[in-house]
């Protein structure tokens, strides 16, 4: 059963919580997957925008790809406490 790229791509940056694009894409290719960096921005597109990861530029063209942390949030206020 093969994957989504989407999946694949996310559990890569679960491993490493902090990557740049360029690395991540080698290694996909290393592992024997077919995905072109215009494929690899199509998925990174999706994951930014379900809030899972952050994108940021680190170099003209490197982007550094992090992981978002959970973030707690607090209890509800109960009225009258």
């Amino acid at each position: 059963m093969k994957y989504p790229l989407r999946n694949i791509v996310y559990e890569k940056i679960k491993q490493d919580e902090t990557t740049t694009d360029k690395d991540l894409l080698t290694e996909l290719q290393r592992e024997g997957e077919d995905v072109s960096m215009r494929d690899l921005n199509k998925v990174l597109m999706q994951l930014e925008i379900l809030g899972l990861i952050t994108l940021r530029w680190q170099t003209k063209d490197i982007r550094r790809i992090e992981l978002v942390k959970d973030q707690e949030t607090p209890p509800p206020r109960v009225p009258g406490e």
